[in-house]
């Protein structure tokens, strides 16, 4: 591998961001993550990346989209060729999608390749990351597979303290935890492709995925007061145990025909299921035992057509997906905990129709289409169908994009129409019991929310900004309520009515010889009145990330990022602080990759929020386990990717 002190090519056109990492610093900073997190609008959280103001992106790694964050931990910065992310997905694309970021990978000759990495990492308490993966081309046929192993063990301390008014009394409740997280995990994959050039490919991909050991534990104390008088300060013990197990299958064709005409055709089914087991303790005498159960099936198929037309490209197309999510939550109380079991089962089928037309104009392009959709949702509750419940959802959603691009300038204006579907988690009609203190409930009656997107990204040379007015409708939010048949609190979700935001974002990215930094602003606005009580502080975000060649084979890396005070939804969080330095080496001529990180150098990076909703303040005060070292060894053999082109097709897969 060759490594450059030059920039990368970035450019922009119609509203898409194309990143060239090979032979660039971008290629020496570990894994696909780190590259993700160097790039214009793109951040890093503890869930993966997201972007600012769109939120999490479809991510796709040679047209392969991926489900799972360890995806991107598998694939090393230096098997990454080129990224892609596009800020203005078309109507082709799931209806709640608000970025997509497309990754190409480096493909070598035939032959077979493995690849062998083992991580490390000591925080609290020592975890390891062990993954393979082999694959086999011959000729226009690929076969390939992988397995990994993942143990996780985590400690955070947490203080919340809880106030409402019960019966004219206040009640004020402070509680002090330790939280123990145990996870064991492993996957596993196996497929074959046939790659003719999109002329009669084809390929189908199993993906296996279990936790067969999972448990969260929380030991603490609870301290509880009315009318600022302590009554009794007791041990609380929560305990979960849990299991979860996945099964997924792709299978795809692509043809292609005359002049730019191609068909595309995916088909894919997934099955699941998840248990978890909770006990209560108070005063070391067991006071509740609970379990939830889920069981869900999905199928997913999906066609889409490009043809040439009046100068530009028309591109239509249809999906369709059927979901069947059976839920069950059950109790075993020792006391009058106003707990209810439900057995619950959600079924929806889902049609979505789409078309555009693009056409350039000079300068210019402009592309219009819109998208159909048509969803049947059946509600059963123990048994029985509830039709207040049960509705059919037809929806039009129109787009446009206009773009200008001409030397160092592109210019991008969007609009789009989206919808968010409550999760079959938040449709259950159970209430769960927390603590003595806090439930949490479901809501059946939870509506659709929309969104109306006005979009505006402006790009010079290195120097990016990205505008975003957003209307919200029936926005789904986290909310909290009191209890009325006890002196306790429940969470719950509901629908915002509605409401607006505006979101801005400037970034600066370039390479001055050795070095190559990321500087970026962004600030979050929303106009929020809920109960007459408003919630609009304000809220930023910056980073500042770079990476530094100290020789041929070795970089170095040092990222900073944060947040300033203000509101998120219903909540206001605290200023957050947090860095992390690394040390990348390429080895035996590149065949070995050394990646020593620490993470959280300083130590500073909490949890700290707090929200005063419909009578109730709830405060929360988490210390993280996110401080500790790192160290990774990748080796590969012949180094190779998939030439797999099929992909996961609905949104419906993130509801389960």
């Amino acid at each position: 591998m060759v490594v450059s002190a030059k920039r990368p090519i970035i450019q922009t056109n119609k509203g898409k961001i194309q990143v060239n990492v090979q032979h660039t610093l971008l290629a020496r900073t570990g894994d696909a993550v780190q590259v993700l997190s160097m790039l214009p609008f793109v951040s890093r959280t503890s869930e993966g990346v997201s972007v600012f103001g769109r939120g999490v992106p479809l991510i796709y790694i040679d047209n392969l989209k991926i489900n799972d964050i360890s995806e991107l931990q598998k694939l090393s910065s230096d098997e990454v060729k080129r990224v892609e992310i596009n800020l203005h997905p078309s109507v082709n694309y799931e209806n709640n999608v608000r970025a997509v970021i497309k990754i190409t990978t480096i493909r070598k000759d035939e032959g077979l390749s493995i690849s062998l990495t083992a991580q490390g990492t000591q925080t609290k308490h020592f975890n390891y990351w062990e993954f393979g993966k082999l694959n086999y081309r011959v000729k226009k046929w690929d076969f390939f597979c992988g397995m990994g192993f993942k143990n996780n063990n985590k400690e955070s301390s947490t203080d919340n303290l809880i106030d409402f008014l019960h019966n004219n009394t206040t009640i004020n409740v402070n509680q002090s935890f330790d939280n123990t997280t145990y996870n064991k995990s492993f996957n596993t994959n196996v497929g074959f492709n046939f790659s003719n050039k999109e002329k009669n490919d084809f390929g189908m991909k199993y993906d296996f995925s279990r936790t067969p050991s999972g448990r969260d534990n929380l030991n603490g104390t609870s301290t509880y007061s009315d009318n600022n008088a302590t009554n009794y300060s007791e041990e609380v013990m929560l305990w979960e145990k849990n299991e979860k197990t996945n099964h997924a299958l792709n299978t795809y064709y692509i043809t292609s025909w005359g002049k730019e005409n191609k068909l595309t055709l995916n088909v894919d089914y997934m099955r699941g299921k998840t248990q978890s087991k909770y006990e209560t303790y108070w005063k070391q005498a067991k006071e509740v035992s609970s379990e939830n159960q889920s069981d869900y099936h999905l199928y997913i198929g999906k066609a889409e057509i490009l043809n040439p037309l009046w100068g530009g490209e028309l591109h239509y197309g249809m999906e369709f997906s059927y979901t069947k999510n059976a839920h069950s939550y059950s109790a075993d109380q020792a006391t009058n905990t106003a707990l209810n079991g439900s057995e619950d089962e959600n079924r929806q089928r889902l049609w979505g129709f789409f078309i555009s037309q693009s056409k350039m104009f000079g300068d210019f392009s402009v592309e219009v289409g819109g998208r159909v959709e048509i969803a049947d949702y059946q509600y059963f509750h123990n048994g029985k169908l509830n039709e207040d419940v049960s509705k059919d959802y037809k929806k039009i959603l129109p787009y446009l994009q206009i773009d200008y691009d001409k030397n160092d300038i592109s210019l991008s204006l969007s609009y789009s129409n989206s919808i968010h579907r409550p999760s079959y988690g938040q449709l259950n009609g159970s209430t769960v019991y927390m603590d003595r203190y806090t439930y949490q409930k479901g809501n059946p009656l939870l509506l659709s929310a929309y969104d109306y997107i006005l979009d505006f990204v402006f790009s010079w040379k290195d120097f990016m900004v990205d505008v975003t007015h957003t209307w919200y409708k029936n926005s789904l939010m986290r909310t909290m309520q009191k209890m009325e048949t006890a002196s306790a609190m429940f969470f719950t979700t509901e629908n915002i009515p509605h409401y607006q935001e505006w979101c801005a974002t400037a970034s600066y990215s370039s390479v001055i010889k050795f070095w190559c930094p990321k500087v970026e602003l962004s600030v979050f606005k929303q106009h929020l009145t809920y109960n007459d009580c408003n919630y609009n502080c304000p809220y930023f975000t910056y980073e500042f990330d770079n990476v530094f060649r100290l020789s041929k084979h070795i970089s170095l890396s040092l990222n900073l990022w944060g947040t300033a005070a203000g509101n998120l939804y219903l909540s206001y969080f605290n200023p957050t602080f947090r860095t992390d330095i690394g040390l990348n080496a390429n080895l035996l001529k590149n065949k070995l990759s050394v990646w020593l990180k620490v993470s959280d150098l300083f130590n500073t990076d909490k949890e700290r929020w707090g929200s005063n909703i419909n009578g109730v303040y709830f405060s929360k005060d988490r210390r993280l386990d996110t401080r500790g070292i790192m160290l990774q060894l990748r080796y590969s053999f012949n180094p190779q990717r998939s030439k797999y082109k099929g992909t996961t097709t609905s949104s419906e897969i993130m509801r389960l």
